[in-house]
């Protein structure tokens, strides 16, 4: 019996991993993980408190803008690509709906880098920011609006925009 035991112990080792790792491929992968080329110098999610409206000047369309900054700080040369959706669905391309019916929320975007510029904003269309120097200072406005003809119910109400970020 101790014969058998001697042979079953040298007779396993010799098929071990080691014996067998020679013929298996494999694959050696390193990378670098580095900093994105842009920092945003706002938080990635907050609440914007608008001002309270009357009906009237819902009703005359002369609700004042409620501005958020969205600063950027980058390398020189990089691309700051942006994307708003709509997270409760919208009345039309750049018209947040709200939870109360008949009122929305009007989008607009200013680029404030050098001067103030109005861009055209298109909710789920991507706009690209090439950052020559190394601010890029964008301005998002909301509005209150009447969808239609009758005024909305009076009470809170809240929405919701989504912003999607790629640095290159």
């Amino acid at each position: 019996m101790s014969l058998w035991l001697s042979l079953l112990v040298v007779f396993v080792p010799s098929f071990s991993s080691t014996s067998c790792a020679a013929d298996a491929p494999s694959l050696d992968i390193k990378g670098t993980l580095t900093k994105p080329p842009c920092t945003a110098s706002f938080p990635a999610s907050q609440s914007v408190e608008i001002p309270k409206v009357n009906l009237n000047s819902l009703h005359s369309d002369t609700t004042e803008w409620t501005d958020v900054a969205l600063d950027f700080q980058c390398v020189e040369g990089s691309q700051v690509l942006l994307r708003f959706s709509a997270g409760n669905g919208s009345f039309d391309s750049n018209t947040l709906r709200t939870t109360l019916d008949k009122l929305g929320l009007k989008t607009r975007l200013t680029d404030m880098t050098s001067a103030a510029k109005l861009l055209s904003m298109t909710f789920d269309e991507q706009l690209s920011f090439p950052v020559e120097d190394t601010l890029l200072k964008l301005k998002l406005s909301v509005r209150p609006v009447k969808t239609g003809d009758e005024l909305p119910a009076i009470g809170s109400y809240s929405s919701t925009l989504l912003m999607e970020i790629i640095y290159r």
